[in-house]
């Protein structure tokens, strides 16, 4: 979590500000910058704020240098007083890890401050004193100096022009080149080796309704080439939406003859692996994930400079573009997409479904006075409800669980009533006892929404209390993904009218690297 950037060119708090803006999506609980007009011998200027970043505290005489901060609280709570920059006497930083040795009264940055004061900056000593996986760029304001240091398996991406930050996206249009800094320190502006070009599909700026937009762009998702996992048996280590993924591409896979078992990352140490073992991560840093997996292992990301993408053996790109929505949208449909071997891109059938976003919109104000919600399906659409609760918990901040059909019976139909609204995702190839489930709840005066297709839509006419039907897409698998596509409307609708932003959710980063 959190996002690092800086820059030691002439126009430093501009380009923080809008380096940081793209940073945004590691954490919003708050934002700071040091700046320093050194060559006027000004003193150092700290701005902090809480929440999002806010363009008019940049709106500052501009700097020589400037450092900056996007923070996802993970040790000491939201305030100021927390926020990064953290400084000790000369010297000021901003963080990213968690220092497993710091002392248990004192922010761990702040500690990072004192250390360089008690080494006099040298960052050397403090890389090798302090324990765990950090990111840290620091401030000397007597020297103008301005270090980068990375350890264990944090990183940063720096660029001979001088600027550095968390992900290499940020730097777009700063530099052509950036090199990656891992286990060592460097001086902001020295020439690195092993520089490589960035990537432009990971390097546009995003307006607001980002969630809205990336949901739109899976209409032109394509899974490439059809990959050939060349076993009999796979392992498949994810978390979220990722693991998601993997239930539902294990269907697939279960079909070609490949037994499947998917484990959620925290627990995998607890399994004897398989031998072959895929590792599913759109950003590619998730800790859980990477503290699972084996020597050799395949992974599956969207982002070719991460942690996890550098250590598999074998690498499959996503290439879903840049989602900066902390929800995943198109991570989850590429990923199910790679997993099932769907390369056509289901652009007509999520069209239709875009122009009738009104309808769906609609259908999220009826429901949007719930605070409870079931979900439901079988086969590959079980993983489908999951994701669709994952979805309304994560953006619309209502509860929500989601299971197979027929389990609604062993417990969950115990909370069904008028107040508890039940979401059926049900497509061609549904078990009949499904039909069951629904006229179970409806007979217990439950409120249920169906989401199908139109080719059995005449089937379920009269059990639900809404439904709502996609067009056709001809296989199985893509129908369920462009149902997916329908809760994840839903869930933006809801949070929209409840007046919430979708793309920040409370509490949530898009890494989740601590």
């Amino acid at each position: 979590m959190c996002g690092i950037f800086g820059s030691i060119n002439t126009n430093s708090i501009k380009d923080t500000y809008k380096g940081l803006s793209r940073l945004e999506y590691r954490g919003y609980d708050s934002f700071g910058y040091a700046a320093l007009r050194f060559k006027r011998g000004d003193d150092v200027e700290v701005v902090k704020g809480l929440g999002s970043v806010d363009r008019a505290a940049f709106k500052k005489e501009d700097a020589d240098l400037c450092i900056g901060h996007v923070r996802w609280a993970t040790n000491g709570e939201v305030t100021i007083k927390n926020a990064h920059p953290q400084k000790f006497e000369n010297f000021y930083v901003v963080h990213n890890g968690v220092v497993e040795n710091a002392p248990a009264h004192m922010l761990d940055t702040k500690w990072i401050a004192n250390l360089l004061w008690l080494y006099k900056g040298n960052p050397k000593r403090v890389y090798d004193h302090i324990a765990g996986d950090n990111a840290f760029v620091f401030l000397n304001s007597e020297t103008g100096e301005v270090w980068c240091v990375a350890k264990g398996k944090k990183r940063l991406f720096m660029t001979e022009n001088g600027y550095v930050s968390s992900d290499i996206h940020a730097l777009a249009g700063f530099s052509d080149k950036a090199s990656k800094l891992e286990n060592g320190f460097r001086l902001l502006g020295d020439v690195l080796p092993n520089q490589t070009s960035l990537v432009p599909n990971n390097v546009r700026d995003h307006g607001p309704n980002r969630m809205f937009t990336e949901i739109w762009e899976q209409a032109e998702l394509d899974g490439g080439q059809r990959h050939n996992f060349d076993c009999d048996i796979m392992d498949i280590i994810a978390t979220g939406s990722s693991l998601y993924a993997a239930m539902f591409g294990g269907y697939f896979l279960e079909e070609q003859g490949i037994s499947t078992r998917c484990i959620h990352a925290s627990q995998a140490n607890h399994y004897n692996l398989h031998q072959n073992v895929l590792a599913i991560s759109q950003s590619g840093e998730t800790k859980d994930i990477i503290g699972a997996v084996p020597d050799d292992f395949v992974c599956m990301t969207n982002t070719p400079d991460s942690m996890l993408y550098d250590m598999a053996y074998k690498k499959i790109l996503l290439e879903a573009g840049s989602e900066y929505s902390v929800a995943a949208t198109k991570t989850f449909t590429a990923s199910c997409m790679k997993l099932c071997g769907i390369v056509e891109p289901m652009t007509n059938q999520i069209n239709n479904l875009m122009k009738r976003a009104s309808a769906i919109k609609a259908i999220a104000k009826r429901i949007m006075g719930y605070d409870h919600f079931l979900f439901l399906g079988d086969r590959q659409n079980y993983p489908i409800a999951l994701e669709g609760a994952l979805k309304f918990k994560e953006v619309a901040y209502v509860h929500a669980e989601g299971m197979p059909a027929s389990e609604m019976k062993h417990g969950p139909i115990a909370l069904v009533d008028y107040k508890v609204p039940s979401l059926f995702v049900v497509t061609e190839n549904f078990r009949l006892e499904t039909i069951s489930n629904i006229k179970e709840i409806k007979s217990r005066k439950g409120f249920v929404v169906i989401i199908t297709h139109d080719a059995i839509r005449d089937k379920l006419e009269g059990l639900g209390d809404i439904i709502f039907s996609c067009k056709d897409t001809g296989e199985k698998y893509s129908q369920s993904l462009v149902c997916n596509v329908v809760l994840q409307l839903l869930a933006y609708y809801i949070a929209v009218e409840r007046g919430i932003n979708p793309d920040k959710p409370k509490n949530l980063a898009k890494c989740v690297t601590v």
